[in-house]
Parts: structure tokens; sequence; C-alpha cells
């Protein structure tokens, strides 16, 4: 029969360990934390980037349909030195719902660009938890 291994062994409670199995315990577990507050802070600034991304192609898009407003807007403007009433008609009604088109894409990019905020807060907010609990390990 196999003898179990150290991580398979069941822990000793805090009271009976040494104090030299307390300070590796703190070490692995601050290891393992900081490891974890990393893996944190990078998924929320990568999340941050992304809606950045996000609001960029936003901005795109309403400066493309704003420039798609402005060449219909110029086509009514000949249309109408023209005089023809149709067509310049048509040509003011479709710059027009590009233009909302474009204001609304643009709406879209202020509020996406302004959330989530670039600084990783929930890590910071957890890595000041895991300096107080490692203070108070080291009190024990």
């Amino acid at each position: 029969m196999e003898q179990p291994t150290e991580s398979q062994k069941e822990p000793t409670p805090v009271d009976q360990q040494s104090t030299v199995q307390l300070v590796k315990s703190i070490a692995t577990d601050t290891g393992t934390l900081v490891r974890k507050e990393v893996e944190l802070a990078k998924q929320e600034v990568m999340e941050a980037i992304v809606a950045r991304a996000k609001a960029i192609g936003a901005f795109g898009a309403a400066g493309l349909f704003g420039l798609f407003g402005l060449l219909c807007g110029l086509g009514a403007a000949v249309a109408g030195l023209s005089i023809v009433f149709a067509p310049w008609l048509a040509a003011l009604i479709v710059m027009g719902s590009l233009f909302a088109i474009a204001g609304m894409a643009a709406m879209f990019g202020l509020f996406r660009i302004k959330k989530p905020s670039m600084a990783p807060t929930e890590t910071v907010r957890t890595v000041k938890e895991d300096v107080e609990w490692a203070r108070a390990q080291l009190k024990r």
C-alpha cells in the first residue's frame, strides 16, 4: 500500500503546527495568492481593453455614417440647385437618417469609452484584503 504524499495528508491544525510549518504554509499561500491576483489583474485589464476597442469601432461607425450623411447632403444641394423637387427631398430624408444613425453610434461610443475603468479596482481591493490577512497570520 502506498503512503500518502505531502499534498494528500490531512492538514495539521494551525495551533499544532510549528513555526517553520506556519511560515512554509504562509509562503505557499502567499505565492498562490499573488498568482491569482495577477490573473485577476490581467482579466480586468483585458476587459477594459475590449471595451475601449468596441468604443473605437463605434466612433469609426459614427465617422463613416457622418461622411455618408455629408455626401447625401451634397447630393441634396446639387439636386436642389437643379430645381428638381423629389430627388433632393429624398436625399435630405436619407441624409437625416444617416446623421441620426451617426449620432446613435457616437452616443454608444461615449457610453462604452467610460466603462469599465482602466484601473484594476477589484485587484486593488483584494490585494489590500490579502495584505491584511497576511499581517493577521504573522501576528499569530
